[in-house]
């Protein structure tokens, strides 16, 4: 066979194994399956097709359900975006947001708004979901200490800009429930923090 020839077939194949990359994982005749998605709450019933938020690799799947299974209405951003210095400073309004929303509402948060500490190394990050199809918002957790009292405080922002803070809820967090072990892990890294940054 000719040289040439030879070479160009081989070409050929590679870029034939190349575009069949991204369908290795599925079994022989099928397609990758869509990832459908919840969106805006549990007051719709509507799923849409989310498949380009996974294969892009901003979004992974939460594998949360009791078979071991991904959900369908929350997932995990593979690298949350850093907030700026502008976003930091509306934090302290988002939780006072969060705090006139819930039952918490009598919790002074005055002190947090007109003398603000930094909150950056307070924020960690929870869990994301669909605001609308194609329309991502992350959710993280906000670890206060007011008045003696700890607090987490769950805010979400636009999955694609990181813009638009909005307090959602507070959480105060007190006693060893179970359900609690994750924000007491957090405070005491943040006490750990605050510890060595004196």
């Amino acid at each position: 066979m000719n040289p040439r020839i030879k070479k160009l077939l081989g070409c050929a194949a590679i870029a034939a194994l190349l575009a069949a990359g991204p369908n290795l994982n599925a079994k022989e005749g099928e397609m990758p399956k869509k990832m459908m998605m919840y969106y805006g709450g549990f007051e719709i019933e509507e799923m849409f097709d989310a498949s380009q938020w996974f294969t892009r690799g901003m979004y992974r799947t939460r594998n949360i359900e009791a078979d071991g299974g991904a959900s369908n209405v929350t997932m995990l951003r593979s690298q949350p975006k850093p907030f700026t210095r502008e976003q930091l400073s509306e934090l302290p309004y988002a939780a006072a947001e969060a705090f006139d929303a819930g039952y918490l509402e009598g919790v002074d948060t005055e002190a947090l708004i007109l003398n603000p500490p930094d909150l950056s190394h307070r924020i960690r990050y929870a869990y994301s979901a669909f605001a609308e199809p194609n329309k991502p918002e992350d959710y993280y957790y906000l670890y206060l200490d007011l008045a003696g009292r700890r607090f987490a405080v769950t805010f979400s922002r636009d999955g694609k800009t990181g813009d638009n803070i909005t307090g959602k809820a507070v959480k105060e967090i007190s006693g060893d429930y179970a359900s609690q072990a994750e924000h007491r892990k957090a405070f005491a890294e943040i006490d750990a923090f605050e510890r060595k940054a004196r």
